[in-house]
């Protein structure tokens, strides 16, 4: 599946993508129709309301009422982890510029995440799309960013865009207005975050206004959009698709909290609104299901590499077409690797006051026999590890995590750009949160 760029960087297919399925679908309208901000949020919902027996309510008038785009036909109760992979289009929407109208008409997609899970469910990666990532919206004769596909024609326009761009498959979609992530984050009582470095922003117009200060916070709902949404710094959108990630991870620990799941029949008051989902009640269940002994350290993830390019006033993301489909082939079509050439060589970021727990993990690698480079830095995030050379086989990380204790619960992220590089094939970096 060779991708390749035109002649104005924007990202188009080289082939067609593979079919998506036809079936018949739900649309949001069902007070089930949870958050899916990560795949664990939605789950822990949808455990709770599955035990509950909430199917025998679904009949039910008012708010209860499940909708379906076409009265006359049947929700399919098709099996999601059959021995075919599932891929799941998430996103976030800014509804700012619509208060009190439908938040999913005319307004333009903030976050956008592919998360694909394996054939019979045994893993689970996700990929960021960045939001100005120049490709060629479905059905349109010039290049524009990915995110206005959902402004033009809404979540089909969208869907469509990512499966003809990316040659995917998307079999279900879960959308979430930024204003029901606010109310989301109010409800279950905050979220606690390390925020990692001082955040200040204010846009009048656009009714955003960040003050965040570095350390470890409870964020409210405005604060948590604030931090979602903050990128003027110098990785830009890349930046704040990496706080996206933390933040989903911060958001699953909190989902386990049995002071949050009391306050479940609170969220489904005031969520549906502000949810569009094409997932029946079956499927959410099977999700449950799988979700419950789902370990966030395992979840690969990664972010479509590419570069910043500014044409005029207007700013994009320019996709590397090869690194763009390894990424792809790797995370959704779980292409194995090829043979690496020579020995594993791994870094160690580490910020200052961590030098001593670097110290000791670089001589737990070498004695399961790396090469390590460690490097000190005055900044840095949250800890991870970052997986530079694509061919880098996973029993590796697998490996190391059950031998050494540090690594762990460290989440696996993909970097083949290198933002944070110590070493040839990757990187633990440790931030201290």
């Amino acid at each position: 599946m060779n991708q390749l760029y035109d002649p104005k960087n924007a990202y188009k297919p080289a082939i067609k993508p593979v079919r998506r399925r036809t079936s018949n679908q739900t649309v949001t309208g069902s007070f089930f129709k949870s958050f899916f901000g990560s795949l664990l949020i939605l789950s822990v919902i949808a455990i709770v309301l599955y035990r509950a027996e909430v199917i025998n309510f679904i009949g039910d008038v008012g708010t209860f009422t499940q909708q379906v785009t076409d009265p006359d036909k049947r929700v399919e109760f098709s099996l999601p982890f059959s021995p075919k992979r599932q891929n799941i289009l998430v996103m976030g929407v800014d509804a700012v510029s619509n208060e009190g109208g439908d938040p999913f008409k005319g307004n333009r997609s903030d976050a956008m995440l592919l998360v694909s899970i394996a054939p019979h469910g045994k893993n689970v990666n996700v990929i960021s799309i960045p939001r100005d990532s120049k490709v060629y919206i479905a059905d349109r004769t010039k290049p524009d960013k990915i995110n206005h596909a959902f402004a033009y024609g809404g979540i089909n326009l969208t869907v469509k865009t990512v499966e003809e761009t990316f040659g995917v498959r998307v079999d279900h979609y879960i959308v979430l207005s930024n204003q029901g992530l606010v109310k989301f984050i109010d409800t279950i009582g905050g979220l606690p975050i390390y925020i990692e470095k001082d955040m200040y922003y204010n846009d009048i117009s656009g009714d955003l206004h960040i003050n965040l200060p570095k350390g470890d916070r409870v964020l409210t709902g405005k604060e948590a959009e604030g931090y979602m949404r903050f990128r003027k710094d110098a990785l830009g959108d890349i930046g704040r698709i990496r706080r996206q990630q933390w933040f989903f991870n911060a958001l699953g620990a909190r989902m386990k909290d049995s002071q949050v799941l009391v306050k479940i029949p609170e969220v489904l008051k005031v969520m549906p609104k502000y949810i569009l989902t094409d997932l029946s009640v079956y499927e959410l269940s099977q999700y449950a299901a799988l979700a419950k002994n789902i370990d966030m350290a395992t979840v690969q993830v990664a972010t479509l590499p590419g570069s910043p390019s500014q044409r005029g006033s207007i700013s994009y993301w320019i996709l590397d077409p090869e690194k763009t489909q390894d990424i792809i082939n790797r995370l959704v079509y779980r292409d194995k690797p090829k043979a690496l050439n020579g020995p594993v060589s791994v870094g160690i970021l580490y910020t200052p006051d961590m030098q001593t727990k670097a110290e000791d993990l670089k001589q737990a690698l070498e004695n399961n026999g790396l090469n390590v480079n460690m490097k000190s830095a005055a900044k840095l995030g949250h800890d991870h590890i970052a997986i530079h050379n694509l061919d880098l086989p996973t029993e590796v990380i697998a490996s190391l995590k059950k031998h050494i204790p540090d690594m762990k619960n460290k989440q696996t992220v993909y970097d083949p750009i290198g933002l944070n590089k110590a070493g040839r094939d990757f990187t633990i970096i440790l931030a201290g949160s």
